[in-house]
């Protein structure tokens, strides 16, 4: 029995979201980044973005105890930095699930309904501009890996990644 319930964020979690990607990023990126890369990235990586919040196409894992354990969403809109779009594309954006609640499939049941609702919508492919330790979770969900990128994040602040790419 699943003891979260995935649905769709608003405003209103914008403050759970912040603190999901707080809890997260730090933790689950250290085995991909040492502290030069990550500590500038994670001040900007770990609030909440209101339009996505607000775009009906982000969701959120909610636990029984009403704590938010997971999120994730797609957009027509590419992320900042990436200037790829097309009218059949989607961009996935700022996935992470609670370090306590990893390997319980949160992350792919997020990734199952971004995908749905996106196909309802008219997209036929996704592009993700992955972390490097979360590329094993997206290759698991059916996306190739592209090439390496580094995403600006900010004003002196690039994040090493991997672009990935899924057909839907």
């Amino acid at each position: 029995m699943d003891n979260y319930a995935v649905r769709r964020a608003t405003l209103a979690d914008e403050a759970a979201v912040s603190a999901l990607l707080r809890a997260s990023y730090p933790i689950l990126m250290r085995a991909a980044y040492d502290e030069l890369a990550l500590g500038p990235a994670l001040e900007l990586m770990t609030k909440a973005n209101p339009a996505l919040l607000a775009s009906g196409t982000f969701y959120v894992a909610e636990s029984i105890d009403g704590v938010i354990v997971g999120c994730g969403g797609w957009s027509r809109e590419p992320p900042p930095g990436d200037h790829k779009a097309g009218p059949n594309l989607g961009h996935i954006r700022h996935f992470a699930t609670h370090p306590e609640w990893t390997n319980r499939g949160i992350g792919r049941a997020i990734y199952d309904v971004c995908e749905a609702d996106a196909q309802s919508a008219g997209i036929d492919c996704f592009d993700c501009n992955s972390a490097l330790n979360a590329e094993g979770f997206y290759a698991a969900v059916g996306f190739d890996s592209v090439r390496s990128l580094d995403v600006a994040l900010g004003p002196g602040v690039v994040f090493p990644g991997v672009l990935m790419h899924r057909q839907i």
